[in-house]
């Protein structure tokens, strides 16, 4: 059987160590985060932005690189965000590096520690979300999951009222469709239009990987022609290590979306090493 398959049988064996949707006797974890691990964000003058932004609009959702190196493009990204609306709860989609959850999709329960407080959970949307997907919350996979801990920080920062909603699952292709169907209708059941007023959809993810300069352009190339025509007949020009969760954000635009690329940058340009193992980054905002 399958992992998609076999989820509720997981759930019966984990026993304790899982707790059901309802999640009452669940304990909350205490996540660490690069801040709070003492790590130091690197500075350097920003890039210059790949097209400006947006005029008064209000984005709903984007993606954003987990990869600390891109500390200041997250930092502007957040603040601008900021200026622009409130956001209750950020709906953080991101692929489990280290692959170590236990069933389909791992949803917290917890919060995350940074210079001056702590990011919660939303336990609430999360419980609903898990009920959605039909697996318990599982704390467990998060510790130490840069895909989701590299944004809590500016999230406490700059939106300090928020809450996060976070799921991990495997990201890499090829794409097993009908879990990615399921996610996609799960996460967007709070994606309806008044659901995005208070709502933020961060898709969490890098893009090219490990390519020369020739190759991450190529495939860069392929991935903007997704941005250029967001949507759900383009998502899969966008390779990256987050598919499932470009799907899911692809399948929630129409005719009337817009994206705009605010940074298109990648490691090599940002570090000046690694020529021949680079990882590109698309920073962008969906309305």
């Amino acid at each position: 059987m399958g992992r998609f398959a076999t989820a509720g049988l997981m759930v019966g064996i984990l026993g304790a160590a899982l707790v059901g949707c309802g999640g009452s006797g669940l304990r909350a974890q205490d996540y660490m985060t690069w801040q709070s691990e003492g790590d130091q964000a690197p500075r350097y003058p920003l890039p210059a932005l790949t097209q400006p932004f947006p005029g008064a609009v209000k984005p709903w959702a984007g993606t954003l690189s987990h990869h600390l190196l891109t500390a200041p493009l997250l930092d502007r990204w957040f603040q601008e965000l900021a200026a622009r609306r409130a956001v209750k709860t950020f709906y953080i989609l991101s692929p489990s590096h280290g692959d170590r959850t236990v069933q389909p999709w791992a949803v917290a329960r917890g919060r995350w520690k940074v210079d001056g407080g702590w990011v919660e959970t939303d336990l609430g949307p999360s419980q609903a979300l898990a009920a959605r997907l039909g697996v318990a919350l599982e704390p467990g996979p998060f510790q130490y999951e840069h895909g989701v801990h590299v944004f809590m920080p500016y999230i406490h920062q700059y939106f300090p009222q928020a809450r996060v909603v976070a799921v991990v699952y495997p990201g890499e292709p090829p794409v097993a469709m009908p879990p990615a169907q399921r996610l996609r209708d799960a996460v967007l059941a709070s994606f309806t239009p008044s659901g995005r007023e208070e709502n933020f959809l961060l898709v969490s993810t890098d893009f090219s990987h490990h390519g020369n300069e020739a190759q991450t352009a190529a495939k860069d190339a392929r991935a903007q022609r997704f941005w250029d025509h967001p949507g759900p007949g383009t998502w899969v020009l966008a390779g990256c290590d987050n598919r499932p969760g470009i799907f899911v954000l692809a399948s929630a635009l129409d005719a009337t979306s817009k994206a705009a690329v605010l940074w298109h940058t990648n490691a090599y340009l940002l570090s000046g090493q690694d020529r021949d193992d680079i990882t590109s980054y698309f920073f962008t905002w969906v309305w």
